[in-house]
């Protein structure tokens, strides 16, 4: 029912009239019918609160069966539907239901600035109460592993930047907005693998013009992730607004209702527009599953849409439909159009009618290039029967760039193909062109010049050489072809102009090199600056001027001669180029005429010009390619004078050589071909997005480019580490192969620039200098490198295992960085590795796994006793990181269970001790993981420090009685009595609310049953059940071989330690009533029933109600607790001056908790549900009864967490109970990151602990002492 605007004045006074009139006004009585009143009022409360610098309200709600309601409050913007459900599915929340609303127009504004999907430039400043505004309900599951207040707080950060774009309103920010929604969609399908279904399911649209002013579309369909973003995503490009969405998924089929209008606002009739519509959404639907192929998907969505868009205006469309339903073919355009702007440009966009019939063969099992072995003749029938030069040269590039395109079409979308069989194909295409484009040439000179001829009217010839990629057979993507012509003599042509054998091959080389053309700078470019004397020497080169040039007394630099390794001839004459090679292997292998000292002098330069401060060049920077490709080339002239098989253009041939001449080990080698696999992909995946051979600079790590060029390169989502993640650990493993391969061959000085190194160099490496280590290593927050060093060299270990440990230091690095205390980390790291039969298997589970290493140097840094825990129980790591051990909290039953089938097992009293000590310790280790990793709420621990405690109390107990049947004659009697025997727990056991390292506070009781004892059954129990709870504490603190189980402390009971170890339950409750001073009336707040007959307890506990709710004088009370206090504070401060106690210090826990129990003496007989035994549920009785005022509750309450979270990070730490901070300035900041975070730190974490003592302590003096 719609409610009146005095009920929501009413129900939210704090909302403004206006935007209550608004809301009833501007929505339909369907939102009314929808939502009860009081959900309306959080709707108002909500959307009162968004502005344009907060432009978005998140409420969310758990329900107890999983699922999730999810309500998104904001104001109207273009595409923000699509946006709202891409956020949701890409944070991994399933949509299962849902309605959505939006303001209606204000009828005083154009419609241009108000349509919900139309864009304008600039958003004009107008009355926030006028704009509209929307309500976007979603019911769903979260299908995430996260921890639920961790996934809430990323969702609402999520909505908060994404929307925030939308409200700047620029293109530019919209675009934006667009982008970074799209790549969480596009890493969710990834990671579910979406990509790789091979069914689509159909999907069904009906339009409806007859039911309302609005089109409506129904449509039925299977339930797919992510499916109302990619549908309504696929509206949104088609420039269609969005006014109400009704979400219903039945047994797993979507059946939603969607209403829109045109960018006018009005319905859409056409039925031309309509059947366009229906196909473009439903083709650009399904091809949002295979965005995840694409390297840039947000790119490949849109020219997906641009190519739809012209092949839906074709007059025969079918056959292309047809080929665009394809699932393989739609993963195929995915990586192509999502590739090369190059590509798309030059090709893809201008030919597309061309390149869709071919990818039909292609999903067939073909390749789009032909053989290599034809590409000869085939490019000369292309030429055949052309004279003119013109034609000649068009012609040829015309199949070059075809070729190019084809090559790399097979290239993109054959992934799996080793880049040597790119390689092959290109270098084959380039011999033959070049050889062609030289024929052709040769053959227009020839006609106007004669023949070149010598002193003795032979025929001059000519070679043509390849240096470089080009000479090592391994041409990448946009590879300059690097040629050298060399000419056999000297003399001149015999036609009728004469010239000068110097000068025809010199205008030889220039029209060759001018007959090929480059589409783009850098791709296919021919490179001459190798020849003698660079660009002031002749073209061509005559073979004496090679001879004199090269030769021990030439003039040619020592990175020349070194070319030389990589020369191969490609054409030309035979003879002559066979020639050229022979000469080539005397003067570089045989003579060994290197410089080393001027090839470091030319590196240097050649880094200092190519290279940039802050940014890795995959070519250039220390360990880039040139690094790699030089120092085997060095190897090569140094030992290819002994080993014929090193005299190689091909660098793999020359890996293999160096192996087997024992220069390189078996090891080495493997990664030096994987160093060098790696780096061609790279650079190649480089070029191929920015269609440029010169940048080859890696974008920055966290940019959407480092993502595309990661998926370009097809590392794969959904596993452990995303695209990302992986190929920057390729990235910086290869690299710091190749420094510590240079290194150990040459010296730390062959390396350019100022020393450099990540920790892989260390791991790799055995000669970092120490200052280099000493950066390295406090740059990653340690404060004692030399320590660390050692550490990371011992879990390094061997050569076999150290290319995977470095892998892993780079992931582990990056973790250690945002850890607390990163040397204890690395430290017990060592430990624990020491402690495992197979350290590298461990490393291979952590690089496959992450999250498991994440959670293991958490645990390490957070507590050096889980770390112990660990190094002794090694395989505790395996079980704590089960998902549902780590993500669930453990009722008391089960673990009670667990524990009775552990004591069955035990056939001793010191093994049973032994096995309940370690699960003990496995469970804090549960328990630990999950508040140190999950960060679970601190009333979680509590609670779960607590179970753990009764489990144990628990079946110790029944392990005692036990043992009492077996040594007793009548098992009947014991069994009789333990019927009448309770355990209640005092202090923080009681309120459920333990510390990990607190005392348990203890009292046995028992009733007195009806037994033939006669008048010696009073002292028999007694004595009987004293000796059961000196068995209980023995069992529990005992120290044995696996320590102890818990400090068990029996004071609290009656007369203390003067008094009977187990009163009966008659004589307890006399003595609360006659008896009991005031502070022990205080201590039985909190005393609950934890072990044995729990209804004994209960008894007792409703006898003693009456007490605990007698009236007492308010500064008695007062005076009992002020006593206490001022005692507490007093030798607090004579022990910890000037150190902060958390616990009773001033301002402390105990101010909360005895101002809590002071109020609960004070106003429980007015207020008897006050008696709550946990301080937060007695803080909120309070504030419900109005004796604290909400806020200074609340601000109480959220005090007692943060001081809570501090102790338990003070006693997790040693397992000690401990409740002063840390005097030490290193421990301090250690304790503030593992308090506030990563970011946390010395300063602020005090500024905010006096804030909170400062908040404590007035909230006491306040409500407590001064109050009246």
């Amino acid at each position: 029912m719609k409610p009146t605007l005095d009920m929501l004045k009413a129900a939210c006074p704090e909302v403004d009239q206006r935007l209550l009139n608004a809301h009833l006004s501007r929505l339909s009585n369907r939102y009314f019918d929808r939502f009860a009143t009081h959900q309306v009022c959080e709707h108002m409360k909500g959307l009162s609160r968004i502005s344009t610098e907060h432009p978005v309200e998140v409420l969310l709600d758990a329900k107890g069966d999983g699922n999730v309601n999810c309500t998104v409050l904001a104001f109207d913007y273009p595409y923000l539907f699509s946006l709202i459900t891409g956020v949701l599915a890409g944070m991994g929340f399933n949509i299962v239901s849902g309605d959505v609303f939006t303001y209606e127009r204000a009828l005083d504004k154009p419609l241009i600035d108000v349509c919900r999907r139309k864009l304008t430039s600039r958003r004009t400043v107008q009355d926030p109460l006028k704009r509209r505004r929307i309500i976007d309900f979603f019911s769903g599951q979260l299908e995430t592993s996260r921890a639920p207040e961790t996934w809430s707080d990323d969702l609402k950060k999520n909505m908060e930047d994404v929307i925030s774009l939308l409200e700047r309103g620029d293109s530019e920010s919209v675009t934006d907005a667009k982008h970074r929604v799209n790549e969480m969609v596009v890493k969710r399908l990834a990671d579910l693998h979406m990509d790789s279904h091979p069914v689509l399911f159909p999907v069904q649209i009906e339009f409806d013009n007859e039911s309302g002013p609005y089109t409506r579309l129904k449509i039925v369909s299977e339930d797919t992730p992510a499916f109302l973003y990619t549908l309504t995503n696929a509206l949104s490009l088609q420039g269609i607004s969005i006014e109400h969405v009704s979400i219903r998924t039945i047994h797993g089929r979507v059946e939603d209702e969607i209403e829109v209008v045109d960018v006018r606002g009005k319905k859409i009739e056409d039925p031309n527009v309509l059947s366009r519509v229906k196909l473009s959404v439903l083709l650009t639907k399904q091809f949002t599953y295979f965005l995840g192929k694409a390297p840039d998907p947000y790119v490949a969505l849109h020219r997906f849409e641009q190519l739809v868009g012209d092949v839906l205006r074709l007059p025969e469309r079918g056959q292309w439909m047809d080929l665009l339903s394809n699932p393989h073919a739609l993963q195929d355009l995915a990586r192509l159009l999502g590739t090369s702007d190059f590509l798309w440009e030059d090709f893809i966009r201008l030919q597309y009618e061309t390149l869709l019939p071919m990818l039909k063969p292609f999903l067939e099992g073909h390749r789009f290039s032909e053989p290599v072995d034809q590409l000869s003749q085939r490019l000369r029938n292309a030429i055949k029967g052309i004279n003119k030069l013109e034609e000649q040269r068009r012609r040829l590039n015309e199949f070059k760039d075809r070729e190019i395109f084809l090559i790399d079409l097979d290239h993109i979308l054959n992934p799996e193909t080793d880049f040597r069989v790119l390689a092959r194909r290109l270098t084959v295409l380039a011999e033959n062109v070049v050889n062609m484009a030289a024929e052709l040439a040769y053959a227009h000179l020839v006609k106007r010049f004669g023949r070149p001829r010598t002193a003795a009217d032979l025929e001059a010839t000519f070679a043509i050489l390849g240096l470089g990629k080009m000479g090592g057979a391994a041409l990448g993507y946009a590879s300059d072809i690097e040629l050298l012509f060399v000419y056999s003599d000297n003399g001149s042509t015999d036609g009728e102009e004469s010239i000068e054998n110097a000068e025809f091959f010199d205008r030889l080389v220039r029209n060759t090199t001018q007959f090929i053309q480059a589409k783009r700078e850098g791709i296919f470019n021919v490179d001459l600056r190798l020849r003698p004397y660079g660009n002031n020497g002749p073209l061509a080169c005559s073979l004496e001027n090679f001879c004199r040039y090269y030769g021990p007394e030439g003039s040619a630099h020592s990175y020349e001669r070194l070319a030389l390794v990589r020369l191969r001839a490609i054409g030309g004459d035979k003879n002559l180029a066979a020639r050229v090679e022979r000469i080539r292997d005397q003067m570089i292998y045989a003579s060994r005429n290197i410089n080393l000292k001027e090839l470091r002098e030319l590196r240097n330069k050649q880094f200092k010009e190519k290279t940039e401060a802050g940014k890795l060049n995959a070519k250039f920077s220390p360990g880039g390619l040139v690094d790699l490709e030089y120092a085997v080339q060095v190897l090569q002239v140094m030992y290819g004078k002994d080993v014929p098989q090193l005299r190689t253009p091909r660098i793999h041939e020359a890996l293999t050589a160096l192996t087997v001449a024992g220069v390189l080990s078996p090891v080495e080698t493997e990664q030096l071909t994987a160093a060098y696999g790696f780096l061609r992909r790279l650079i190649n995946g480089m070029r191929m997005l920015r269609g440029s051979a010169k940048d080859l600079f890696l974008p920055p790590i966290d940019s959407d480019e480092f993502a595309h060029l990661a998926r370009r390169m097809e590392y794969k989502g959904g596993g452990a580490l995303d695209p990302t993640g992986q190929l920057h650990m390729d990235v910086e493993t290869h690299m710091a192969t190749v420094r510590a391969f240079v290194e150990r061959h040459f010296g730390r000085d062959s390396l350019p620039g100022s020393a450099t190194g990540t920790v892989a160099d260390l791991v790799l490496s055995d000669r970092v200098p120490h200052d280099l280590r000493h950066q390295i290593l406090s740059g990653a927050g340690f404060k004692n490198p030399a320590r660390a060093y050692v550490n990371l060299r011992a879990l390094a270990g061997d050569e076999s295992r150290r290319q995977t440990f470095a892998r892993l230091a780079l992931l582990a690095f990056d973790i250690l960085l945002r850890t607390p205390d990163p040397d204890m980390a690395l430290n017990n790291w060592e430990r624990y590795i020491r402690a495992l039969p197979s350290p590298e298997f461990h490393y291979n589970i952590l690089l496959s796994q992450p999250m498991r290493l994440e959670i293991l140097l958490s645990v390490l840094s957070g507590s050096q006793f889980l770390a112990d825990t660990l190094v002794r129980n090694p395989g505790f790591l395996d079980w704590v990181t089960i998902p549902k051990n780590l993500h669930q909290i453990q009722g008391r039953k089960n673990l009670e269970d667990e524990l009775r089938m552990a004591s069955e097992g035990c056939n001793s009293h010191k093994v049973w001790l032994n096995k309940l000590r370690r699960f003990r310790r496995r469970e804090m280790l549960r328990i630990g993981t999950r508040d140190i990793y999950l960060g679970v709420s601190t009333e979680d621990v509590m609670l779960e420090l607590s179970t753990l405690a009764e489990a144990l109390t628990q079946v110790v107990l029944e392990r005692v009685w036990a043992t009492l049947k077996e040594e007793q004659e009548t098992a009947q009697e014991v069994e009789a009595i333990a019927n009448h025997f309770c355990i209640l727990a005092f202090g923080k056991l009681g309120g459920s609310e333990l510390n990990y390292s607190s005392d348990i506070d203890l009292l046995g009781i028992y009733d007195a049953p009806a037994t033939s004892l006669g008048s010696n059954a009073h002292t028999f129990l007694q004595k009987r059940f004293a000796r059961v709870m000196e068995s209980v504490r023995a069992d529990l603190s005992m120290h044995t071989d696996e320590g102890y189980a818990y400090r068990v402390d029996l004071r609290l009971r009656p007369y203390g330690g003067a008094g009977e170890l187990v009163p009966s339950v008659s004589a307890l409750i006399d003595y609360y009533r006659n008896v009991a001073s005031l502070w022990e009336i205080q201590a039985a707040l909190k005393i609950r029933p934890v072990a044995g007959h729990l209804q004994i307890g209960d008894h007792f506990l409703e006898k003693i109600r009456p007490v605990l709710l007698q009236r007492r004088k308010r500064e008695a009370i007062v005076h009992a607790i002020e006593k206490m206090r001022k005692a507490a504070i007093k030798t607090c401060s004579r022990r910890n001056r000037p150190i902060r106690d958390v616990k009773s210090g001033m301002g402390g826990l105990r101010d909360v908790e005895f101002l809590v129990q002071g109020l609960q003496l004070i106003h429980g007989p007015d207020h008897p549900g006050l008696l709550e035994r946990n301080t937060l549920n007695a803080l909120e009785g309070l504030q419900k009864t109005d004796i604290l005022p909400e806020p200074v509750a609340a601000q109480l309450r959220e005090d007692y967490v943060f001081l809570r979270r501090v102790e338990h990070y003070l006693q997790i730490l040693e397992d000690r109970q401990i409740h002063a901070l840390p005097k030490d300035p290193d421990e301090l900041t250690a304790l503030a990151k593992r308090v506030l975070g990563a970011e946390g730190n010395a300063s602020h974490f005090m500024e905010q602990l006096e804030g909170c003592l400062k908040r404590i302590r007035a909230a006491y003096i306040s409500y407590l002492v001064e109050s009246k």
